[in-house]
């Protein structure tokens, strides 16, 4: 494949993305689903210039720097104040590790989960317009379902008292052989927020799509035509997507996860597709993804 061209799946081994963009470089960190030894329990990171091609950087979070010893899932990145901060779940419960390099060691300083009592995985970070800092995540009930709150000023933690539910499935896409909300990733548009989210069993017509509210804690309300992006004949598993955009800030892009073909899920891949924002005549502006695409394309940009 030509330098200026690729085809998803662009990376392999790897589920549950984030991404984010640094002086130039896109760093990328993942579940790792293909672990070759114990060694490489924790996250790996990539780097990239282009979104398509990427670069092994070896391991940003080492399991012996963390609260917990196996199932290090979901990691989610940012970066504030001098601190790169990563969250993520490890043996079904939230961390959170910081480092002065994008590229590690992350560590965590205090080694306990945010509650030692209550599994919770997929955790997202986002910083609304005033500066505001919220993590979003993921509880277990009848259902897998998306909460959210405000953080401490540390970002180390939460806000207990501002603790709220923010969505259950209670759609058929979302319930396909189990209930599930999960994944969460915010955006802000036009003054309104879109709480994107994959839904069903992660080895059944998994899929993503979106609720938008006023306020980022909700009420949120469920995009009618869900999912935006869902399996098709040629790619199956799509889901647990984040966000991210072109360095000069006029394309967006989804990077999800697949499974590894059309008969077994691990070790699950992943690709990297168009997003947009569609205005509507009545209404708010909608989300629309372009894919999943499996053919040759062309760079979206160049590095």
């Amino acid at each position: 494949m030509e330098e200026n061209m690729f085809t998803n799946p662009v990376l392999d081994g790897c589920a549950d993305p984030d991404v984010i963009y640094y002086e130039g470089t896109y760093y990328l960190y993942a579940t790792n689903t293909d672990m070759k030894d114990d060694s490489e329990m924790g996250f790996k990171v990539y780097t990239s210039k282009d979104l398509a091609h990427w670069h092994d950087a070896g391991m940003a979070l080492k399991a012996c720097d963390s609260w917990g010893e196996k199932q290090f899932w979901a990691p989610d990145i940012i970066y504030t104040n001098g601190l790169f901060y990563l969250s993520y779940s490890v043996e079904e419960h939230l961390c959170i590790a910081t480092s002065r390099s994008p590229l590690g060691p992350f560590v965590q300083e205090v080694k306990k989960p945010l509650h030692e009592d209550t599994k919770e995985i997929d955790s997202h970070f986002f910083q609304d317009a005033d500066g505001t800092w919220y993590l979003y995540f993921v509880r277990f009930f009848d259902s897998n379902q998306i909460w959210g709150a405000k953080m401490t000023d540390d970002l180390l933690g939460i806000r207990e008292e501002t603790l709220t539910r923010l969505l259950v499935p209670d759609t058929p896409w979302e319930c396909i052989q189990w209930p599930v909300n999960e994944a969460p990733y915010m955006l802000l548009h036009k003054g309104l927020y879109y709480l994107t989210y994959s839904g069903s069993h992660c080895l059944s017509d998994y899929g993503s799509g979106y609720a938008v509210s006023d306020s980022p804690l909700g009420v949120f309300r469920k995009y009618e035509n869900n999912p935006i992006l869902r399996s098709n004949e040629n790619v199956h598993g799509v889901g647990h997507h984040c966000i991210t955009w072109s360095p000069d800030k006029k394309d967006m892009f989804i990077i999800y996860h697949r499974h590894y073909d059309l008969t077994k899920m691990s070790p699950r891949r992943l690709c990297v597709d168009r997003i947009r924002f569609e205005e509507q005549d009545n209404g708010p502006d909608i989300l629309v993804v372009d894919g999943p695409v499996t053919t040759p394309q062309p760079c979206f940009f160049q590095a």
